[in-house]
């Protein structure tokens, strides 16, 4: 990192920002709070300061609005990774936007600030639809929960098996049909069967909406990507157009432990001396993308080792099949060879999933 003249620590909400100019030379430090959050005033304000300058704020849930509106303007602005700001006690007992400025002015000039990425506008709407989308999916599974509930407390059953001898399934159209013969004795169970059936089909009709505009987005900026990523098992469209949104730019990475590290899926660490201690997974980062990772690797439990066939008319290359071929077979084999070693299912997914996020990228 180049050496500043001045540091400016911010600590931005939305509706005003406090900011700390620290002197690198005298250590003098100016502070003022800007109401309203007026970016050409911040900007102005900034310029009277020597240089070469830098801002930097902690990553939160203004996103990256203001880094966007202050380089549009001039100014050198990061956005700082919040888990990398070190922290003291004495800033936790005295808390407030002026001392957290201050704190992000001083991490600046000793090098402590760790940037974040920041993605174009059409990236982050893709962010967002994907939470949009996974939110919608939590959505109609909640109501066609609640649905199966009240059939549980009414005492219908739906049950039975199939020609082929397997348990009958929710939600097919045996099941929506047998549904429809469905008739509480009492007027208050007709009008709850028939709110919960409305909520299901609402539900399902906004998910699918939002699922077609959803594809209809990442036709554009990444399609090439989130095509080419779903020729390997475990990696269907919700999860290959949440990996690439999220990763972005796939050259920022060095290692495939930067991408487990990233996603939360590398195992926690208490180590000293000659004592090795490593727990579960960290949980860190995007926790939808570690949710469908996860959710992903458990297909490789019935998984075949044939490959995985690509829909007609996919423009995915041959070399990137292959790849994901050969990524496919390897999950498959490791997660057989850690279930032989006796390991639990739930930690053999996740270290598939683990894996799996290092192959995808």
């Amino acid at each position: 990192m180049p050496r500043y003249s001045t540091a400016f620590g911010m600590d931005v909400h939305l509706r005003s920002t406090t900011v700390c100019a620290l002197d690198a030379e005298t250590g003098e430090a100016v502070t003022r709070r800007f109401r309203g959050n007026p970016w050409g005033e911040v900007a102005e304000w900034m310029s009277g300061f020597p240089g070469p300058s830098l801002a930097a704020y902690e990553s939160g849930y203004l996103g990256f609005a203001p880094q966007r509106e202050l380089s549009g303007l001039g100014v050198d602005c990061v956005v700082a990774a919040v888990s990398r700001v070190p922290r003291s006690s004495a800033d936790l007992s005295s808390k407030n936007d002026r001392n957290d400025a201050a704190r992000m002015a001083k991490a600046i000039l000793s090098h402590d600030v760790t940037p974040v990425w920041v993605p174009s506008p059409e990236i982050e709407g893709l962010r967002d639809l994907a939470g949009a989308h996974d939110a919608a999916t939590a959505r109609l599974a909640a109501a066609k929960q609640r649905l199966l509930a009240f059939l549980a407390r009414r005492g219908y059953a739906y049950g039975g098996t199939t020609p082929a001898g397997n348990p009958r399934r929710y939600w097919t159209y045996d099941f929506l049909r047998w549904l429809d013969k469905v008739r509480p004795a009492d007027d208050g169970g007709i009008r709850a069967l028939a709110a919960l059936r409305s909520e299901v089909e609402a539900a399902a009709e906004t998910r699918d909406d939002l699922l077609a505009e959803y594809r209809a987005a990442v036709a554009g900026p990444l399609s090439a990507e989130v095509e080419a990523l779903q020729s390997i098992k475990g990696c269907g469209f919700a999860l290959a157009a949440a990996f690439a949104s999220e990763v972005g730019d796939f050259s920022r990475f060095r290692s495939g432990r930067q991408v487990t590290s990233y996603f939360g899926l590398a195992p926690k660490q208490r180590s000293s001396a000659d004592s090795v201690r490593l727990g579960g997974i960290s949980g860190a980062g995007n926790a939808l993308v570690r949710r469908l990772a996860v959710e992903g690797s458990w297909s490789y439990v019935q998984a075949s080792h044939q490959p995985k066939l690509m829909p007609k008319g996919s423009g995915v290359p041959l070399e990137v099949r292959m790849h994901g071929r050969k990524g496919s077979e390897r999950l498959l084999r490791r997660r057989e060879e850690m279930l032989a070693r006796g390991m639990p299912q739930a930690k053999a997914n996740a270290a598939t999933a683990a894996e799996l996020v290092r192959w995808l990228w």
